[in-house]
């Protein structure tokens, strides 16, 4: 029977190209596809391939030649020392902000609450229920400022009252309002002020504010070089006690990078870790890629919960919503490698459907 070639691992053409010479100096054809040749210097999602006769033997040698890495890599603690909190005021940026301030409570973070004023309109009818006030409708753009700092204001006093309420240690606390598209303001503060995570709410106001809903987080997804957190409008909680993680791995290289900025956000709760590979049709070098990935996550996180898993499965977002749900999970995690405009175009986003389609908080790392 002709072998078969098959993808080990995709990673940036140095790294592709280092992996190409270990493995055929051990005596194993490798190939190399999805190489740019114009830009090889940059170029990532480099597919290394072998016979899939030569699999386990490769996974071993790609295992042998990871190992100080990842274990140097385990031993840095990623420093999420500033988290930044873009806010519209509604309900959902609202939930968005408590969540944070549970987070950084525990992890002894700062934050910043950011707003984004593209549009100086009144005020007016954006704070529900109790969180509603009554703002004059000044069309001067100084009135509008005004409007805007004083919207600011009872804000801070309601995220002072929900710290009170909460009994959250004492945090360290700030506010600013930006006048910039939000599209474009929020990763600019972010590269600008070197924040180490965003948390937002999904959806906000979107319609009534010129975006459609959920836009303005997909493209602080898209945007920014820093992991996001996204909470949902509808997901409730009191207090965050305990992180029960699913992280979502294609198995890529860069899992390991973002497993270990994983484990330094939630590792201060008490966590449990899911780490699942959703295959659509059976797969024998999958199944090794998950036991290479298992012993690996066990040997540098052994003082953790975590648990490896295949899930085998034609529809991603229906599965992940029944493991969520079997599972109880409250946070999703997964890495998503930066797309040209090409495959974003033509591309479906398994972050989009998470985002839309599962009511659970949604960790994206980027690479």
């Amino acid at each position: 029977m002709k072998a078969k070639l098959i993808i080990i691992t995709s990673t940036n053409y140095s790294k592709a190209l280092l992996l190409k010479s270990l493995l055929e100096f051990e005596g194993i054809e490798t190939y190399l596809a999805n190489v740019n040749l114009i830009q090889s210097d940059i170029a990532t999602g480099v597919k290394v391939m072998v016979k899939d006769t030569d699999a386990k033997k490769a996974l071993q040698v790609i295992k042998y030649a990871d190992k100080q890495e990842l274990k140097t890599a385990a031993g840095k603690s990623e420093n999420i020392n500033k988290i930044i909190c873009p806010v519209d005021f509604s309900k959902d940026s609202l939930n968005a902000a408590y969540y944070a301030l549970q987070v950084a409570a525990k992890i002894n973070a700062e934050v910043k609450f950011m707003y984004a004023c593209y549009s100086m309109q009144p005020m007016a009818n954006i704070f529900p229920d109790a969180f509603s006030y009554q703002i004059g409708m000044g069309n001067i753009f100084n009135d509008e400022k005004l409007e805007v700092k004083d919207a600011m204001n009872k804000f801070k006093g309601t995220i002072n009252l929900y710290i009170k309420e909460q009994g959250l240690p004492e945090l360290k606390i700030s506010t600013n309002i930006v006048y910039e598209d939000p599209i474009t303001a929020i990763p600019n503060y972010c590269k600008k002020h070197r924040y180490a995570m965003v948390i937002m709410g999904t959806k906000g106001l979107g319609k009534s504010r010129n975006y459609q809903a959920g836009s303005i987080a997909l493209n602080t997804i898209e945007s920014v070089e820093i992991p996001v957190l996204v909470v949902p409008k509808e997901y409730s909680f009191s207090i965050l006690g305990k992180f029960n993680t699913v992280y979502l791995t294609d198995f890529d290289d860069r899992d390991f990078s973002s497993f270990r900025k994983l484990m330094s956000i939630i590792s201060p709760f008490d966590a449990k870790v899911h780490c699942v590979h959703i295959q659509q049709e059976k797969s024998k070098i999958n199944k090794i890629m998950l036991d290479e990935l298992t012993s690996h996550i066990k040997s540098v996180y052994s003082d953790y919960d975590v648990s490896c898993k295949l899930i085998n499965s034609g529809e991603v977002t229906k599965s992940i919503n029944e493991f969520v749900k079997a599972n109880e999970i409250n946070l999703i995690s997964l890495s998503e490698r930066k797309r040209n405009w090409l495959v974003k175009l033509f591309s479906k986003s398994v972050v989009k459907d998470i985002l839309f389609k599962v009511n659970t908080p949604l960790l994206v790392f980027k690479y």
